[in-house]
């Protein structure tokens, strides 16, 4: 499987400017934090903000991309797997389960802009990126039914949704 180009490693102004806007954004929403309050979180201006980002929403993307991207890294391993399919999803599982707690930021502006209900955030989790990992992960399941690694009457999507809430059920509960 092609593993997806990743972004090149960002500038540490354009670091600093992720941080600050991973924090702002989890804490008040996409819609409520403005470039400036990014750029005075950040320690930089108004315009090198725009010199690293177009517009908002492409900082916006850029840190939900690369939690995506992440996820995708960890399902490879997984796709590409033709052995041990449980010992994979075991793999997975728990390096899914550190990675939501080691990326807190992060995962609580998914979370926010998941539940905002907003177009914005359907359009971003909906259709893309998001809904093909689920469907990487998903189809990687069905290949293990046809294996016979996978028993035949489970419903691969729905163990994947339930594996991946238990994940987020145990992030949103530990302290």
């Amino acid at each position: 499987m092609n593993r997806p180009a990743r972004r090149p490693r960002a500038a540490p102004g354009a670091r600093r400017i992720e941080a600050a806007a991973r924090r702002l954004f989890a804490s008040k929403g996409y819609s409520g934090t403005s470039m400036a309050e990014i750029a005075a979180a950040a320690g930089v201006s108004k315009a090198t903000v725009f010199h690293h980002y177009k517009n908002k929403r492409a900082l916006y993307e850029a840190l939900v991309g690369d939690a995506l991207e992440g996820f995708r890294e960890q399902l490879i391993p997984l796709l590409d797997a033709e052995g041990d399919l449980e010992g994979s999803l075991r793999e997975f599982t728990a390096a899914h389960a550190e990675r939501l707690t080691r990326m807190q930021g992060t995962m609580r502006l998914i979370a926010r802009e998941m539940l905002s209900g907003s177009t914005a955030s359907g359009d971003l989790f909906g259709s893309g990126e998001m809904a093909r990992n689920f469907s990487l992960l998903v189809d990687a399941l069905r290949r293990g039914q046809a294996r016979g690694q996978v028993r035949a009457d489970v419903d691969p999507g729905l163990a994947v949704f339930l594996v991946l809430s238990a994940n987020w059920f145990l992030f949103q509960t530990s302290p």
